[in-house]
C-alpha cells in the first residue's frame, strides 16, 4: 500500500537532556489524507557491547506514552511531556567497549494501520 499524503510538524525542546527534568515539546498534524488512530512517544535505550570480535547492539523500549488517541484536530499543537523513568535510565555513557544511548521515537498510527515513525537521538546528563 502506498503511504497516504500527510504533513506533521513539531519540536522537542532539547536533544541534550537533564535526566531530572521532563522532555517537552509539541506535535501538530497539519493534514493527513487518512484519519489518525493514535500518536505515541517512545523512549528507547540502546546498549552496545563490543570487543575485537565485533559489537552487539540491543535496543529496548523502556517507556511508551500515548499522547493522542483518535483522529486529532488538524493544526492543533499537541503537547509532549515525558518524565525520564528513574529505574530504567542513567546518563548517556560511552567507553571503548560499552555504550548506553537513548532515542525518542514519535509514532503516528493511521486508521489503516500505516505507521509513520521519526527517530530522535538524545543525550542524558545529570547536573552537578
Amino acid at each position: 500500500k502506498p503511504l497516504p499524503d500527510f504533513k506533521i510538524s513539531g519540536e522537542l525542546d532539547r536533544a541534550i537532556c537533564d535526566i531530572e527534568k521532563p522532555l517537552q515539546g509539541s506535535i501538530t498534524v497539519e493534514h493527513s489524507a487518512k484519519p489518525v488512530k493514535s500518536i505515541e512517544l517512545q523512549l528507547v535505550r540502546v546498549e552496545t557491547c563490543g570487543c575485537a570480535e565485533g559489537y552487539a547492539k540491543d535496543a529496548t523500549e523502556i517507556q511508551n506514552i500515548q499522547i493522542a488517541e483518535g483522529d486529532v484536530m488538524r493544526g492543533l499543537a499537541i503537547p509532549i511531556h515525558m518524565v525520564f523513568p528513574r529505574l530504567f535510565t542513567c546518563i548517556t555513557t560511552a567507553t571503548n567497549n560499552f555504550k548506553i544511548e537513548y532515542e525518542v521515537n514519535i509514532v503516528i498510527v493511521l486508521q489503516d494501520d500505516h505507521l509513520i515513525t521519526e527517530n530522535f537521538p538524545i543525550k542524558l546528563y545529570r547536573p552537578k
